[in-house]
């Protein structure tokens, strides 16, 4: 019969693994979180309690997050900003001029 839960992961591994930096995959950090640990004198934590401390699969890369913003997204951006400019009271590019009139400028 297997073991029902796996050991608890001291406070210190838990910060370790937490800071890991974003790149780092969860292999790397549970190869150094249990040096780290033999290095205590504590039990190793396995690779899945590293995924799940790390994020686990709802973790995502810097590299891809960047990547990600898409084309429309930066269209409807620059839609918005236009339309912003188009719709400015009391015409287009005289917000500034009204906004110092209404001061008496």
């Amino acid at each position: 019969m297997g073991t029902p839960a796996a050991p608890r992961i001291d406070a210190r591994l838990r910060q370790y693994i937490a800071g890991s930096r974003s790149f780092v995959s969860p292999a790397e950090v549970t190869r150094a979180a249990g040096e780290l640990a033999w290095e205590l004198g504590l039990p190793r934590p396995s690779y899945q309690q590293v995924r799940e401390l790390m994020g686990g699969a709802n973790r995502v890369d810097r590299h891809v997050a960047r990547a990600r913003r898409p084309a429309a997204r930066v269209a409807l951006s620059g839609v918005s900003t236009g339309l912003d400019f188009l719709y400015q009271y009391p015409g287009p590019g005289l917000a500034d001029w009204y906004e110092r009139y209404k001061r008496g400028g």
